[in-house]
């Protein structure tokens, strides 16, 4: 009688440190639920150059940065608009955060301007050039209907192309 009840106690405390384990972690996950990819939203190609949701792995300012997607703007401008509401998920979207850049090895590209419009009106603007500082740019969405991010190449020749901007942050927070 007396094995069963140190086996009943094992049996309660490997469930109670089990559970105090698992607990942080699944709050970690929730914590991490609380943002969406921009591109998972209803994005359409508005300009002439090209954008596209690739995944790879680049270097600005000898960082290493996980790419989600790239902007070409080649020698004019790439630019998308995403519509954040209405969405499928019924989401009112608070801020929205990028942080993106040009690779160290497109030394010889021009300079890109990075605009994020919201609701057709310019909330910022940034201009990054080859190996240079990334740029992060965090902004309110909260009732807004559309965003869109325009890379307009900063080239003085047509003939002259300018290297992808790369995105590796573009994420809509959602409020608790």
């Amino acid at each position: 009688m007396q094995m069963k009840s140190k086996l009943i106690q094992k049996i309660i405390a490997s469930g109670l440190l089990f559970a105090a384990l698992t607990a942080p972690s699944q709050q970690i996950v929730q914590a991490q639920e609380r943002s969406t990819f921009l591109l998972r939203l209803n994005c359409v190609d508005t300009g002439i150059g090209n954008w596209r949701r690739r995944s790879e792995n680049v270097v600005v300012n000898k960082a290493v940065y996980s790419s989600r997607f790239y902007m070409g703007s080649g020698d004019t401008r790439a630019s998308l608009t995403c519509r954040l509401q209405p969405n499928e998920e019924d989401v009112n979207f608070q801020t929205l955060q990028l942080a993106f850049g040009m690779r160290d090895n497109d030394q010889g590209s021009p300079s890109v301007l990075v605009n994020v419009y919201i609701d057709g009106v310019e909330a910022e603007s940034r201009t990054v050039v080859p190996g240079g500082e990334p740029a992060v740019v965090s902004l309110d969405v909260s009732n807004t209907q559309n965003v869109s991010l325009e890379a307009r190449c900063n080239s003085s020749s047509r003939f002259q192309y300018c290297d992808r901007v790369y995105f590796w942050e573009a994420s809509l927070g959602i409020a608790p």
